[in-house]
């Protein structure tokens, strides 16, 4: 027997023609279809094949079997409708059954796979019955493409680098779903209007609207610098006693009391999610039908009317319920400000170019960057971000790019021993749970059905960064490589945790805010016909909101909050009001004794100054006696720096330790402090918040600076050896701390040690 030839090398099969391919409309040519229009040769010769736009009424007959193109043989006649449809879907046909040499061609590919997958009879036979009861719907879509395609342009026109769906099935989802969020946002709109022919979705009642795209000139409001902050006291609920403060009564914005989300103008798609998020990621109990906690909808409230706000009185146990709502309302401004420009694109391509009217439509900043959230560590920049997921995609999370890379770098690498370390309180257990990294910054770009994860910054919509990380991009005056033009239009700030960056480096965060909103050195590409007029103007900052949250209420924050928030509808400042003090859970019943330092400047350097003349006068004669050994004394770096170069000059014994040293040398202080019995040591804020100590041998403590935490008080205190001898503790305070004194002698008991005559208070807790 022979052996069978191989394809190609003569036989039956050489010379045979190739099988026709198909003429399937491709990707480019579907492009250029939208930009160009339909195709009309003019020489219909072999090489060109023509494409016939039909109408519904020009529908074949079920039994047509003419081809899908017509050749130049054929040019005279139309190309049946169901087939150029099936065209336009990429479907292929069975050749037909009474062509034997098609049929033979067929087999032949089935053998050696050349020619690509096959298709079924049963596929093909129910694709073309879907078809034929979808004929007239595909065709209405064909003829709206082009303006259905502008949400598929829209990265492309902000740079940010999408790629092109492969299959033909994405792009005819892609294309429809900017007929879908205009039907979801436009729902309420009047039916005689159209959909894209209104101002799109968001109505005039969206706070987002409202804000964003003020009519009135503002500019005469803003350059008046004599306007002073107007205060208004009020209570709100759940929150609290909150102080208002605005420069402009008229701008003034009442939150809504509302608390339905659809009725605050609340995507459907993040509403719809939010329920599912709080229990899952915050793990919030919730009633029967909302979708938010009593806290969760006053904050929320006071989001969506783009006010600033300082909350001060987050703890263990709400942290996740305040970062989901956070989340949610980051995801609601940059969805509406994509769906915006998306349907403002649709109205230019509407647009007749010969019309002698020039509508402009201003609805981006100078760079693409609308939300920045400042958290102190990786671990919770990961919950951010799956909460962010889940908002936006609920468990489609295959349509987050690069989430594998994120959660390996982000996630915590090894275990951290906090278990078994049982001693350590619970807020400590908690904040440095996960990977506490925190130097990193990372963009967001957020579309309708997809989050891309490490997008460039400038192709961003969200940026979420550690002080630390966006301080080595930003960088100093004369360096090379330096960029802070991605700060030029943010429009909503959020610093969560922000007493955590006091125990980190304060400078990183406050070089950051002095680096918002500055002119940008290069264009990136902007359309500068789009920009908002307001941000041309360099009024950036009077539109910006700004949300910050943490445990404590502290001049350093509240400095960033009057001298960095310019939010013209107003601020809410929430209050720490009739606060317990954290003395009464001290254990010791030694005297605890308040020194108040006379000091008229608030500057923190003249009160260090007035603490540390104060201290060497009285306090320092009075602790070198014999009685007084192992004396803790403790302070903030500043004032550590000031007092180890004293006890140097003077020779005075003493031990020190600080966040800096090794933890060697930490060990080393800790042992001599409980054996060797020296007469001082210097302790810092800082290092017991990243170690939590439980230090031996306290006799005495001096407390230079009051602490930041004021449940540090009762735990040092507590520390005391009471049980040997007698004890004493002595805390330094001047007028302008009456917060952080009132956080730990308590609200009513600070009021009067500040407006006493006596300088000095004692207070025994039995």
């Amino acid at each position: 027997m022979a052996p069978k030839r191989k394809r190609g090398f003569g036989g039956k099969q050489n010379g045979r023609q190739k099988r026709k391919k198909l003429n399937l409309i491709t990707l480019r040519q579907r492009q250029d279809l939208r930009q160009f229009g339909e195709l009309h040769p003019v020489d219909t010769s072999d090489n060109v094949k023509s494409y016939t736009k039909v109408s519904g009424d020009s529908l074949p007959e079920p039994g047509d079997e003419t081809g899908y193109a017509s050749s130049s043989e054929e040019s005279g006649s139309e190309m049946p409708a169901i087939k150029q449809l099936m065209a336009e879907i990429g479907m292929k046909q069975e050749e037909p059954e009474s062509e034997q040499e098609s049929e033979e061609e067929s087999e032949d590919e089935d053998e050696d796979g050349k020619e690509g997958e096959g298709v079924s009879d049963e596929e093909n036979s129910s694709d073309d019955e879907q078809v034929l009861e979808n004929g007239q719907e595909l065709l209405n879509d064909t003829d709206n493409s082009e303006s259905e395609s502008d949400e598929d342009n829209y990265d492309d026109e902000l740079g940010s680098g999408n790629s092109t769906h492969e299959e033909e099935k994405d792009l005819k989802d892609s294309e429809l779903s900017l007929q879908d969020e205009i039907c979801e946002n436009a729902s309420d709109e009047s039916g005689d209007e159209m959909e894209h022919d209104n101002e799109t979705f968001l109505k005039e009642s969206d706070p987002f609207t409202k804000h964003f795209e003020h009519d009135r000139d503002m500019a005469t409001l803003f350059q008046s610098n004599k306007l002073k902050w107007n205060k208004h006291q009020s209570k709100i609920p759940v929150l609290g006693d909150s102080l208002v403060m605005f420069k402009y009564p008229e701008e003034l914005v009442k939150p809504e009391t509302c608390t339905d989300l659809m009725k605050q103008h609340v995507k459907k798609k993040i509403c719809s999610q939010a329920a599912e998020t709080n229990s899952k990621l915050a793990n919030v109990s919730l009633k029967h039908g909302d979708a938010l906690t009593a806290l969760q909808k006053q904050l929320f409230s006071i989001f969506n009317a783009y006010q600033d706000i300082y909350y001060p009185k987050q703890t263990c146990a709400n942290t996740e319920e305040i970062r989901v709502v956070y989340c949610m309302h980051a995801l609601n401004h940059v969805l509406k400000t994509r769906a915006r420009i998306i349907a403002h694109n649709f109205k230019i391509k509407q647009q007749n170019p010969n019309a002698d009217e020039d509508v402009e439509y201003r609805d981006q900043g100078l760079t693409r960057p609308k939300v920045l959230i400042v958290v102190p560590y990786r671990d919770r920049a990961l919950k951010v971000v799956n909460m962010l997921i889940s908002l936006l995609l609920g468990s489609e999370q295959a349509n987050v790019s690069n989430l594998k890379r994120f959660e390996g770098e982000y996630s915590e690498l090894e275990e951290s021993g906090l278990a078994d370390k049982a001693y350590k309180p619970e807020d400590f257990k908690r904040l440095f749970e996960g990977n506490t990294d925190d130097n990193f910054r990372i963009g967001l770009s957020v579309s309708k059905k997809s989050l891309r994860l490490y997008s460039p910054f400038y192709e961003s919509d969200i940026i979420l960064a550690s002080p630390l990380g966006l301080r080595m991009l930003i960088g100093l005056e004369g360096d090379k490589e330096r960029d802070f033009d991605f700060l030029s239009s943010i429009e909503v700030m959020i610093a969560d945790q922000v007493d955590v960056f006091l125990m980190q480096n304060w400078d990183h965060f406050l070089h950051m805010c002095k680096h918002l909103h500055l002119q940008p050195r290069e264009s990136h590409g902007v359309d500068f016909s789009r920009v908002r007029m307001w941000s041309i103007d360099g009024w950036s900052k009077h539109f910006r909101q700004t949300l910050l949250f943490g445990s404590v209420l502290l001049p350093e924050i509240l400095t960033v909050f009057n001298k960095h928030c310019h939010n013209y509808t107003g601020k809410v400042l929430v209050q720490r009001n009739n606060l317990p003090g954290t003395i009464n859970s001290t254990l010791s019943d030694a005297p605890q004794i308040f020194h108040r330092i006379s000091c008229d400047n608030p500057d923190s350097l003249s009160q260090r100054k007035a603490k540390f003349e104060y201290f060497k006068k009285k306090i320092i004669p009075y602790h070198t006696s014999a009685g007084m050994k192992q004396t803790l004394i403790f302070c903030n770096y500043f004032s550590f720096v000031h007092l180890r170069n004293f006890f140097r000059e003077s020779e005075i014994d003493h031990l020190f330790m600080n966040e800096y040293d090794t933890e060697q040398k930490m060990r080393n202080a800790r042992i001599h402090f409980r054996k060797r019995h020296p007469h001082f040591m210097l302790y810092t804020e800082r290092l017991h918040f990243h170690y939590r100590f439980r230090l031996r041998g306290i006799h005495h403590i001096v407390w230079f600076d009051l602490p930041q935490y004021p449940h540090f008080y009762s735990e040092i205190v507590n520390l005391m050896e009471t049980s040997w001898q007698a004890c004493t503790t002595t805390a330094l305070f001047t007028k302008f701390e009456a917060q952080k004194l009132a956080e730990v002698v308590g609200s009513k008991q600070a009021a009067l040690m500040v407006n006493s005559e006596k300088a000095v208070n004692m207070i025994t807790v039995s």
